[in-house]
């Protein structure tokens, strides 16, 4: 077997950088949208309803710039049990929710914790093993082997990432460190199975990190794969020749479109809302239902009782009701176990708006 060729390092961080005018400017623009998005955020008391759907499309962008072809569908269906483990789209949805959820339990480490390494090594462990005690088996599962010990030479470039992520004796606004945090752990690629999904995810949680992201109503993939040559193209030209503005440019373009689609999202999924449970007025249970909807538009009878905190039974008449009014479809053709969808819903979570 031939010897595993030496991975060339990049140069640490951070390189020499000519913040010109046009920069500044769009950075100054980026961290605007970014602070109208958390205004909203804390405006609206429901946005725990439109998490889910900003967290599935992100990890539905991030995951086919790694060639995972998931669909958010595919993971709202996984959660309901509704993809068996023979279906060619279980793999591509455990990859999908592990993403999906991994920016939450980033947030959640956070809370206590610092961005550092331990919070990278739990994220990866994550995203490529799944299960831990506690954790909902339905999806998770197909656990990879540990990785290789890592050579000496990569660990130190590591912790020097670590301690230019944390490093304020020399100030830098977030978003430009984060740009250049992003572009190195690509550079320095410590885990190969996890390593595109894992670096990308780390961006929304740095910023949160900094109090620059409240909420993670966030899909900057979303844009990265809509113009990933460019993306990759740029941190090619930053990584290898140290051309590092044009990528800044690029990274503050993203996140000032992604910012300002969220917005866009968060506004048309919350008016769908109000004319849902306008136009199902009269109608028991109705709302509650709807709100449920919201966080997965796939239900069953049994997480439909969960949601309006009634009876099964209740929840059937309730189900029968919507069906009959064109709202739900039954997706399964299945005399038992029966899954049915709200189709207005997932067209309205999947509606990526323009990002410019």
């Amino acid at each position: 077997m031939a010897p595993k060729r030496r991975q060339r390092l990049p140069e640490p961080l951070p390189p020499a950088l000519a913040m010109e005018a046009s920069l500044v400017v769009l950075l100054t623009e980026a961290e605007a949208a970014l602070a109208e998005l958390a205004a909203v955020a804390e405006r609206t008391p429901d946005t725990r309803l439109l998490v889910p759907a900003c967290l599935a499309l992100e990890a539905m962008h991030s995951c086919r710039l790694d060639g995972v072809e998931a669909r958010v569908s595919d993971l709202y269906l996984a959660q309901l049990g509704g993809v068996g483990e023979r279906d060619p789209r279980a793999a591509q949805a455990m990859a999908l929710w592990r993403a999906a959820s991994a920016l939450q339990r980033g947030r959640a480490r956070l809370r206590d914790g610092a961005f550092d390494l331990a919070l990278v090594d739990d994220l990866r462990r994550w995203m490529e093993t799944g299960l831990e005690d506690g954790e909902d088996p339905g999806i998770a599962s197909g656990a990879l082997p540990v990785p290789e010990p890592m050579p000496t030479a990569l660990r130190i470039a590591l912790e020097a990432w670590e301690h230019f992520a944390a490093d304020e004796r020399v100030w830098m606004p977030p978003l430009v460190r984060s740009a250049l945090l992003h572009a190195q752990f690509e550079a320095l690629r410590p885990f190969d199975a996890s390593h595109g999904r894992l670096s990308r995810v780390l961006v929304p949680l740095y910023l949160i990190s900094r109090r620059q992201l409240s909420t993670p109503l966030w899909f900057l993939s979303a844009y990265w794969h809509a113009h990933r040559a460019r993306y990759r193209a740029r941190l090619r030209a930053a990584l290898v020749d140290g051309n590092w503005e044009p990528w800044l440019e690029f990274f503050l373009l993203g996140v000032r479109a992604a910012a300002r689609s969220a917005l866009i999202h968060a506004g048309d999924l919350l008016r769908l809302r109000e004319a849902l449970h306008r136009d199902a007025r009269g109608i028991v249970n109705a709302a509650a239902l709807i709100d449920s909807l919201l966080l997965n538009p796939y239900t069953t009878v049994a997480r439909a009782s969960q949601a309006i905190g009634r009876t099964q039974p209740a929840a059937s008449t309730l189900i029968r009701t919507l069906l009959r009014k064109g709202w739900l479809r039954e997706v399964t053709g299945r005399a038992r176990g029966r899954i049915y969808l709200m189709p207005r819903i997932l067209s309205a979570v999947e509606r990526l708006p323009p990002m410019a």
